[in-house]
C-alpha cells in the first residue's frame, strides 16, 4: 500500500486532527465538501493531484502553528509516510488513542493545542519518538518534503518502466 491509499485510509482522522470539517478541507483543496467524504468513505479514490494539495495545505499548516499540530505531524509520520517504522501494537494503541480525542477538536470542545499534548504524552509513553523536521510547505533544509520526493520517485520510476 503506498502513501496515498495510506492518505485516504486515515484521511478522517486527519482532518479531525486539524480540527477542519470535510467542507473546510474540501475548501483548502478547491473541492466539495462530497468529494471530501468519498474520499474518506472508499467511494472515490484519492487522485495524486488531490494527495499533493492535501498534503502542501496540511504543511502550511503545520508551519504556520507548529506547537498545535504535532499530533498531527507524529499521525502523518505513523500511520501514512513510516508507518514500517512503527510496531503494529504501537500503532493500534495510537489509532485507538486518537480516535478517542481527536473528535474533540473538530466539536470544538478541545483546543487543538490541548488535545495535540495530551496525544504527545500518550506517543511518549509507549515509545514513539517521533522527530519530524518540516519548514514551511514541507521544505526539509531547502529541498522538498520526503513526502513529495515519494511521490515524485513514483512518478519518475513509472514513467521509466512505460518508456521501455
Amino acid at each position: 500500500m503506498d502513501e496515498i491509499q495510506r492518505m485516504q485510509d486515515n484521511l478522517l482522522l486527519i482532518r479531525r486532527a486539524v480540527g477542519w470539517t470535510a467542507e473546510e478541507f474540501g475548501n483548502q483543496i478547491g473541492v466539495t465538501r462530497q468529494t471530501i467524504n468519498n474520499i474518506e468513505n472508499g467511494r472515490n479514490r484519492l487522485t495524486k493531484t488531490q494527495y499533493i494539495a492535501m498534503r502542501s495545505v496540511l504543511d502550511a499548516e503545520i508551519a504556520k502553528y507548529p506547537d498545535e499540530t504535532e499530533m498531527l505531524k507524529t499521525i502523518l509520520d505513523v500511520f501514512v509516510d513510516y508507518p514500517e517504522n512503527y510496531k503494529m501494537e504501537d500503532r493500534e494503541n495510537l489509532m485507538a488513542k486518537a480516535n478517542l480525542v481527536t473528535p474533540s477538536i473538530l466539536a470544538g470542545t478541545a483546543t487543538r493545542k490541548a488535545v495535540s499534548k495530551e496525544w504527545m504524552q500518550a506517543a511518549a509513553g509507549i515509545g514513539v519518538a517521533v522527530a519530524v523536521a518540516a519548514g514551511p510547505m514541507g521544505v526539509v533544509g531547502g529541498l522538498m518534503g520526503a513526502w513529495l520526493m515519494k511521490v515524485a520517485v513514483s512518478t519518475d520510476k513509472k514513467k521509466k518502466k512505460n518508456e521501455e
